[in-house]
């Protein structure tokens, strides 16, 4: 639970955020150089875009507090995301600087990639292995079943 100065923070913060989208939407923003062209872009768009299912894991704080809204919480959690990706797209809020992995955060990524294809080459190894295995008796069910035709056809 928010502490009583941090929710006056946020609510400050929130006043702040509409005193300016009030204070910029009364002026007209229609074909602003403050506004770049990508957002232009975005809000020219359809206004609904075509939805994709995926599999997204949250921290159980935040989708027990989007839960505690009710019904509807996935959309509200697009929201906030399209709202976080327009305001990266008019530069409201900055990217970080690019991130550089460390040394050991690539040698643990590659021990990581080489883990899986030797996985990988081992799970083919065995599959061959089994299929070899299998083959003789295939083989021989194989022989007998041409076998069986072959007396059925013959009559006898």
């Amino acid at each position: 639970m928010a502490t009583k100065t941090q929710t006056q923070f946020a609510y400050h913060q929130l006043g702040q955020t509409l005193r300016s989208l009030e204070s910029d939407l009364r002026w007209g923003l229609e074909g602003s150089v403050r506004i770049p062209v990508a957002w232009h872009e975005i809000a020219q768009a359809a206004a609904s875009p075509a939805k994709t299912q995926i599999t997204l894991r949250l921290d159980e704080d935040v989708l027990k507090f989007f839960r505690s809204m009710g019904r509807g919480y996935y959309g509200r959690i697009n929201a906030v995301l399209r709202a976080f990706m327009l305001a990266r797209l008019a530069e409201v809020v900055k990217a970080l600087p690019e991130y550089q992995p460390t040394e050991r955060e690539e040698e643990l990524h590659i021990r990581a990639e080489v883990g899986v294809i030797i996985d990988a080459q081992i799970a083919a190894r065995e599959a061959a292995e089994a299929a070899l295995i299998a083959a003789p008796k295939v083989a021989q069910r194989l022989r007998d079943a041409k076998a069986m035709h072959a007396f059925k056809r013959s009559g006898q």
